[in-house]
């Protein structure tokens, strides 16, 4: 996938996801609405999905993926497009986040995660020498980190845990799959996560690539 094409991919996903938040809003709060019309199914009709997450109902969903093994779907949203968890109460999480600006830049959030895990930044240098891992057909940085995490709004850090995650960039969008959980739980994972990285993938809605 050249850049030209990433390029237009993910301004297609932006446009898509960009309506979760607010998808909601569209409703009527309070107001009860009752319905009288009634129509036949075709047989050619897809049945629907009961219980199914977005990815199975909407087949314009601009994201593909495959969920590992006994991983499950948590709640999406425009900030988490996929979001998973794993473990015996769902102690881990995974999720892949594509922020516009690039949220600072690759030495910026590789630091941040850092500053999660409660270890020291590092040099512009030292990020650039990290092992590269491929994310969507672009090439990022992959990082692994061991520490005491503090979640985004918490003030109080969880011992004994485990950050593995790729980042890459695309021009001025910054694309993040990121996992963290107990240090056992995630290197049981490890496996997991990879094959998930791997199986992620950006497309068009049908007849968009012409």
């Amino acid at each position: 996938m050249n850049e030209f094409h990433s390029r237009r991919r993910l301004a297609v996903v932006f446009c898509c996801l960009s309506v979760l938040p607010f998808s909601s809003a569209c409703k009527r709060l309070g107001e009860r609405v009752e319905i009288t019309e009634t129509r036949e199914i075709s047989q050619y009709e897809a049945e629907p999905k009961l219980f199914a997450y977005s990815q199975q109902r909407f087949s314009n969903d601009p994201l593909s993926w495959e969920t590992p093994a006994g991983w499950v779907q948590a709640e999406r949203s425009q900030m988490r497009p996929i979001n998973l968890r794993f473990g015996p109460n769902g102690e881990g999480e995974c999720y892949l986040s594509m922020l516009p600006g690039g949220a600072g830049g690759t030495v910026a959030n590789v630091n941040r995660w850092r500053k999660q895990m409660g270890q020291p930044e590092l040099p512009e240098a030292e990020v650039a020498a990290l092992p590269k891992r491929v994310l969507m057909g672009i090439e990022g940085v992959f990082v692994t980190l061991d520490g005491s995490y503090t979640n985004v709004g918490s003030a109080d850090a969880t011992a004994d845990q485990r950050l593995m995650g790729v980042i890459a960039a695309l021009g001025e969008v910054g694309l993040f799959v990121k996992m963290v959980g107990p240090k056992e739980l995630v290197v049981a994972n490890e496996p997991a996560f990879n094959k998930f990285v791997e199986s992620l993938r950006l497309r068009l809605p049908q007849g968009g690539g012409k």
